[in-house]
């Protein structure tokens, strides 16, 4: 049985391996701060940045992805792209 410990050093590690594969932050923010609804629609931004070639062309846009309030293996971010 892996312990708690065990579990979260996995996903932790499983995590860090995709942020850094796509150079990306994460970040989690309140959109209603400051207003009576405050800490109830804390949202999940993921930032990955634009990459550029030598000759400063575009290889890749830089993306701002909401994953909403939750992702979870029940509430999946399939956000369909733009």
């Amino acid at each position: 049985m892996k312990t708690k410990q065990q579990v979260e050093r996995e996903f932790r590690e499983a995590l860090q391996r995709l942020v850094d594969e796509y150079s990306a932050e994460l970040e989690a923010m309140d959109h209603w701060e400051g207003r009576p609804e405050c800490g109830q629609d804390v949202r999940m931004t993921a930032y990955i940045p634009a990459i550029y070639a030598e000759d400063r062309s575009c290889i890749q846009e830089f993306c701002a992805i909401d994953l909403g309030p939750v992702v979870s293996s029940e509430f999946r971010c399939s956000k369909k792209a733009d």
